[in-house]
């Protein structure tokens, strides 16, 4: 199926005209692939699940804040997100994702310039998190994936986990692109480092590159599709809808709670801050792998099958961090960490789409992006907490770990799919 071909047939899935034309040249999609992995790589995510770590240490160092005072601003940032998340899936079922994406690359940049200029003040720490959250709400994945899922039926999987690799592939490089700022600029010259970058990359491709018209809203003289839920009070009538929202709090949790430690769980074992940010590109390695890998296999094989051996391996990871290790060890446990990482918001994206459709996408997508972000509110907190009361992370990797093989076990409970299907049966 070519890219126009794609995008009319989930233009029908959204509910559009089905005689409204093409509305973009067949190669559209693919560009809003190529600004969705830019924009992930720098956007939201990334920050929550591989910067904020790197500045723990110099923060902590300068105004001599705990390690749970500084994780609480993630909770709180995180839980702001929770609280957010359902809103801002019916925003992006009413306007649309590029309208959601421009304003809020403008509003994280200039939240990241304020947190480069924050006084040493817990509070305004706090409050910054706060509107980080906040000015980052079109930047989330739902808005990304909203638009891919509007491109691509037959290849979907493949899109979305070559946009979603957008964070591994932040994780890949921002951490030891950001220590050796720090290093060399101090860590408010890092954060105005990823402030400018944001402007500088991308926004500039969104506003070439982001076309989300073949995924707009619907219009309400269209035709009323044949499958998908109507709407979130339909969906939360659903098995499905339900399995989901457990699921994900599950991942919320393994996963920031992993990759927000992730630098102070490496230098508690003996390595230096900038060793310790170079090791943790491992992780960012299998986030990288686990969503392309995720992308091309739930095209191919049972999504649920896929999900379950991606959890797994990230089960394995956990638990090979906590029995401790060095050198190759530790680079093998966290590439299999990442890898069931990568493939969260890949199950997340496709997952909704082909059991509930998407004629309610934004506004489910976000009620289990909320149970994601609830997750890793707790996450962080939990890791901290087991650091400072049962004396190092080992425990809380544990926890992590199971955590992760409950997830992978709950995903068998979907029904099969027939081979070939776009959506449930």
């Amino acid at each position: 199926m070519s890219g126009q071909q794609e995008a009319a047939a989930v233009h029908l899935d959204a509910g559009a005209n089905p005689t409204a034309g093409v509305r973009a040249p067949p190669r559209s999609g693919w560009w809003v692939v190529a600004t969705s992995t830019l924009g992930l790589m720098l956007g939201y995510s990334t920050y929550i699940s591989y910067v904020f770590g790197v500045f723990v240490r110099p923060l902590g160092a300068e105004f001599g804040w705990s390690r749970p005072q500084i994780a609480f601003a993630l909770t709180l940032c995180n839980w702001f997100v929770v609280a957010l998340s359902p809103l801002a899936g019916f925003m992006l079922d009413r306007v649309g994702p590029r309208r959601m994406l421009l304003p809020s690359v403008l509003g994280l940049a200039g939240m990241l310039f304020a947190l480069a200029l924050q006084p040493g003040s817990l509070p305004v720490f706090y409050a910054l998190h706060l509107g980080l959250a906040l000015a980052a709400l079109g930047t989330l994945p739902a808005v990304y994936t909203r638009a891919i899922v509007g491109w691509f039926d037959e290849r979907r999987g493949i899109a979305l986990g070559v946009a979603l690799a957008g964070v591994g592939l932040g994780g890949i490089l921002l951490p030891p692109a950001l220590q050796a700022a720090i290093g060399s600029l101090g860590w408010r010259g890092a954060y105005t480092a990823l402030g400018v970058a944001m402007l500088v990359l991308v926004l500039p491709a969104a506003l070439r590159f982001f076309d989300d018209r073949a995924s707009a809203p619907a219009v309400k003289a269209a035709p009323v599709p044949s499958h998908g839920v109507a709407n979130l009070r339909e969906a939360a009538r659903t098995r499905t809808f339900w399995l989901l929202i457990a699921i994900f709090v599950l991942l919320g949790t393994m996963t920031l709670g992993v990759s927000a430690s992730l630098v102070p769980i490496l230098t508690d074992s003996g390595l230096t801050p900038q060793a310790a940010a170079a090791m943790a590109s491992s992780l960012g390695v299998g986030v990288l792998v686990g969503r392309i890998a995720s992308g091309l296999l739930i095209d191919r094989l049972p999504a649920r099958l896929v999900a379950l051996v991606c959890m797994l391996a990230s089960s394995a990871g956990l638990a090979g961090l906590a029995s401790g290790g060095a050198g190759a060890v530790i680079a093998v446990c966290l590439f299999l960490t990442g890898f069931g990482i990568g493939a969260e918001f890949d199950f997340m994206s496709w997952f909704v789409s082909r059991y509930l459709g998407l004629r309610a996408y934004g506004r489910i997508y976000g009620w289990t992006y909320a149970a994601f972000q609830l997750g890793c509110g707790m996450g962080p907190l939990l890791m901290a907490l087991g650091r400072e009361r049962l004396g190092g992370y080992g425990p809380g990797l544990m926890g992590l770990s199971a955590a992760a093989a409950l997830a992978g076990l709950m995903f068998l409970a979907f029904p099969p799919l027939a081979h070939g299907a776009t959506r449930e049966a």
